[in-house]
């Protein structure tokens, strides 16, 4: 039950355990209690006993620490035996009562699709009684437009008659050499240039029109043309390498007619659009100068602009703002005011809300 004991007489250590001194001087723990007295002997030299109890013994310690341990063991052995014993029979213990749920049946409601397919095919049927109480004022209304209608498809037509009959045996050799060179769409990238067929590039513009408008990122579409370029040759080669380096991916860079290219830039606004076409411009302009060619290199660039735009009409956008392009000024940019643009998108809607309730208001009249 003694940790440690320590006599003195005066200064004079007489007895001490543990036999170090230092060692005495270490024993301090909660589970240990230091007891201290000092007698005078009749000398008045102080005998000073000190004394540590332990208050819990370390033997009892470990006795329960491996009554704890058994424990546990067994308890081990136990789950464990007991597991492999229903897996070894195949049996698992079964759910109790109060674990199942009662299920309840809902008749199912209808759709909204199924709810406007009726409401249309009622619609239907109301219209189709309407349209034969009309049929016979339409019809006599209808025969004068269509003969004038026919009278300008016949002018029309006559025209480019005339234009085709006029034309010389170099123009008729010239468009059948063109439409043997013409390459159909094979795969989804072009052997010559390593872009995108240009018949793919407005479905993929929809695409990420979409993808920026949801997430409200800005993207831009450059138009570029190099002027009569071979692509076959080295020097056309290595300008769509530097050009699907500036993209980064091939799937966004698109052929644009024979000599052209066309670049779908994500999170891209007009002014950053900008230095990326002044770069692309100068490493085109580098490499024709390499091979020692000289080609006009236009690019005409235009941006979403948090417009909700389809894609034939940015991919208009940027080829007129191409159009514009020259030697003085060959990066030109379409810029677009956003509130002007909403402005311009309500009047359209207005006009056309306007035509269609007067075309309905013509149309009640001649029925009556």
């Amino acid at each position: 039950d003694i940790a440690g004991l320590q006599i003195k007489y005066g200064e004079e250590l007489i007895f001490s355990y543990p036999g170090k001194m230092s060692e005495f001087e270490k024993i301090n723990s909660s589970l240990v209690k230091i007891y201290s007295t000092t007698v005078f002997t009749e000398n008045g030299i102080p005998l000073s006993l000190t004394s540590s109890v332990y208050l819990l013994k370390p033997v009892s310690i470990f006795y329960k620490g491996r009554i704890a341990f058994i424990v546990v063991i067994i308890a081990t052995i136990a789950t464990a035996a007991y597991l492999a014993f229903f897996i070894k029979n195949g049996t698992f213990p079964k759910e109790s009562e109060n674990d199942e749920l009662e299920q309840t049946e809902y008749p199912e409601i209808e759709s909204y699709d199924d709810f406007s397919e009726e409401k249309e095919e009622q619609n239907d049927e109301e219209n189709i009684e309407e349209n034969e109480e009309t049929s016979e004022n339409s019809i006599e209304q209808e025969e004068k437009p269509q003969e004038q209608e026919e009278d300008v498809l016949a002018f029309l037509n006559s025209e480019p008659e005339k234009e085709t009959n006029n034309q010389t045996e170099l123009s008729l050799s010239e468009d059948k050499n063109e439409d043997s060179t013409e390459e159909e769409p094979s795969g989804l990238f072009c052997p010559n240039t390593g872009f995108g067929w240009e018949q793919y590039m407005l479905t993929r513009l929809d695409s990420e029109l979409i993808r920026s408008a949801s997430s409200d990122q800005d993207l831009s579409l450059f138009t570029i043309k190099i002027k009569d370029i071979d692509w076959n040759s080295d020097c056309g080669k290595e300008i769509s390498k530097t050009i699907l380096e500036k993209v980064k991916f091939n799937d966004l860079v698109f052929n644009y007619k024979e000599d052209g290219a066309s670049a779908i830039f994500q999170n891209q606004n007009t002014d950053k659009s900008l230095v990326i076409a002044g770069d692309l411009h100068t490493e085109i302009t580098s490499v024709l100068s390499k091979y020692n060619e000289q080609h006009f290199v236009g690019i005409g660039i235009s941006s979403r602009t948090l417009r909700l735009i389809s894609a034939t009409r940015l991919a208009n956008e940027s080829e007129e703002a191409l159009n514009r392009a020259d030697a003085d000024s060959p990066i030109i940019a379409f810029r677009v005011n956003p509130e002007r643009y909403k402005d311009f998108l309500a009047s359209e809607s207005f006009q056309e809300e306007t035509t269609s309730l007067g075309q309905k208001e013509n149309k009640i009249a001649e029925d009556k």
